[in-house]
Order: structure tokens, then C-alpha cells, then sequence
């Protein structure tokens, strides 16, 4: 009955048949938050041929799909548009997601006023943390009060003794020996995982320390140390911290393949020798 021809829409129709059917078309075009747009197109001729009525069947459909069209268009300009503009006000400085602070006061090492300041997220039973803790150790004295250096307990699940040693760490510090406890850790890193009974281990530093050992025991339970320990876990979740060890220097964290001596002296000495308006950005 029809075909295309020549590139043009073009229909033949045998002028010897008076009558066509019915002729029925239907479009739908479902357009979000406009509703739903439904056009029936109804042709029926008992009488009259069907070529007569085609070419305004043919512009009707035209123009209602051209109209939908537009619909849409203007939909999703109108979207991208308010996308745009949350992007825009998300990006602004004071739109910015706070991250948390840890815990409060933090356990702090070097100058209290220093310029620098290099946080790590550690592990006491963390091999890789046990081995960054002597270059630390290093650069502490390399660079003295001009460096602040903070430590945030970040124990690991995969670690079986890890939560232990960290609570450790926390009861030591609330007699005032945190340091003292985290460097005990370090250096007997590799014997006191293996003990039967680690919290007699950590017992025993407590009394190498002079620390009230009793104290010690009870403190090590306390919703105090427990508190301080999930604060520190909230401020690496807030930063992005999954792992171990993981160093920010000025709040810039720092590459794990920058973690050797000479990448973190010239980390340190870049900020050393930054302005202090490029400090606060």
C-alpha cells in the first residue's frame, strides 16, 4: 500500500479504493513533573480517501512531538540549572563539612606554638606504624620545637591486640605518661603481640613507668579512655583515614610513598618556609 521514495516521504495509495479502515494513531509522550501528555490522532474516512487527511496527520504529530520536546529540554535545562547551583554553594568555604577534632586535648609532642604540624593515625601492633615510629623519632629531634607532632589513635580490627595497646596508651596518658607508653609499645613491638596475656605486659610497663599500676588496670576500662579512642576513630573517618599509618602535615595528608626521611624533611621544610597566608589556606 505505501513506500518510501527518493528520500521524501511519499505515499501511493490505489485511488480505486474509497475506502480505508480505520486509521488510528497514538502517541504517548510521558514527560516527568509535566504529567503524562496523551495525543490520539484519530483518522477514519468511510467515504473519503485517506490521502487527503495525511498530510495534517503528519504536521499534527510533528508539532505535538516538537512540543514535548521542548518540554523536556526545558525539564532537564531547568535541573542541570539547580545543580549547578548547589555545586556552587557546596563549594564555598563555609559550606564545607567540618571535620571532627578528635580528641580533646590531643596528646601533643615538640612546640606547642611550632608552625608545622605532622598528625599521624597509628596502630601500635600496625607493622608498617611500628617501623615509620623510629624515622618520627628522627625527625622530632631533627627539627625540635619547630615541629608539633599529634598522635591519633587509629586501631584496626585486623589487629587483634591493637584496641588493647591503644587503651593502654590512654590510661598511661591520663597520668600523664602517653608518650612515655606509646614509645614502649614501639620499641617492644615485636614482643609484646606474642605474650599469652597481653594486658600483664602492659601491666608491667605501667610499673616500669612508675605509673599507680592499679589505676592503670581500671583506667584502661574507663568510659574516659573509651571515649578519647572512638574520637580519634571519628576524626580519620571525617579525613578519610582507612588504613595505617597515615601522616597529614598541616593538614595535608601525606603520600604513603613520601613517607621516608628525606621526602618528609623536605614535606616539613616546604611548610617551614610557606607564608602564613599560604598556611591558612
Amino acid at each position: 500500500m505505501h513506500q518510501f521514495l527518493d528520500g521524501q516521504a511519499s505515499w501511493k495509495i490505489d485511488k480505486r479504493v474509497n475506502v480505508i479502515g480505520v486509521c488510528v494513531i497514538n502517541l504517548h509522550v510521558q514527560v516527568h513533573r509535566f504529567g503524562v501528555i496523551k495525543v490520539v490522532l484519530a483518522a477514519a474516512s468511510a467515504t473519503f480517501p485517506m490521502k487527503r487527511y495525511l498530510p495534517f496527520l503528519i504536521v499534527a504529530v510533528v508539532f505535538l512531538l516538537a512540543v514535548a520536546s521542548g518540554a523536556l529540554l526545558f525539564y532537564f535545562k531547568r535541573e542541570a540549572i539547580k545543580a549547578a547551583a548547589a555545586k556552587s554553594v557546596s563549594s564555598k568555604p563555609g559550606a564545607e563539612t567540618p571535620h571532627s577534632p578528635g580528641a580533646l586535648p590531643p596528646h601533643v609532642r615538640g612546640g606547642a606554638k611550632a608552625r608545622v604540624t605532622l598528625e599521624e593515625f597509628g596502630d601500635f601492633e600496625c607493622p608498617p606504624c611500628g617501623n615509620l615510629s623510629s624515622t618520627l623519632e628522627k625527625i622530632e629531634q631533627d627539627y625540635g620545637a619547630r615541629l608539633r607532632v599529634i598522635f591519633r589513635e587509629c586501631p584496626l580490627a585486623m589487629h587483634k591486640h591493637a584496641l588493647d595497646a591503644a587503651r593502654a596508651a590512654e590510661a598511661a596518658g591520663l597520668q600523664g605518661r602517653f608518650w612515655e607508653m606509646h614509645d614502649l609499645l614501639y620499641h617492644n613491638r615485636f614482643i609484646w603481640p606474642q605474650a599469652a596475656d597481653v594486658r600483664a605486659a602492659f601491666n608491667d610497663y605501667a610499673k616500669t613507668l612508675g605509673l599507680d599500676v592499679e589505676r592503670f588496670k581500671k583506667d584502661m576500662d574507663s568510659d574516659k579512655v573509651k571515649a578519647r579512642i572512638v574520637s580519634d576513630q571519628e576524626r580519620a573517618r571525617s579525613l578519610g583515614v582507612d588504613r595505617t599509618p597515615v601522616l597529614f602535615i598541616n593538614d595535608h595528608r601525606v603520600p604513603e610513598t613520601s613517607m621516608n626521611p628525606p621526602a618528609l624533611h623536605e614535606a616539613i621544610d616546604a611548610a617551614l618556609n610557606a607564608s602564613p597566608a599560604k598556611d591558612a589556606k
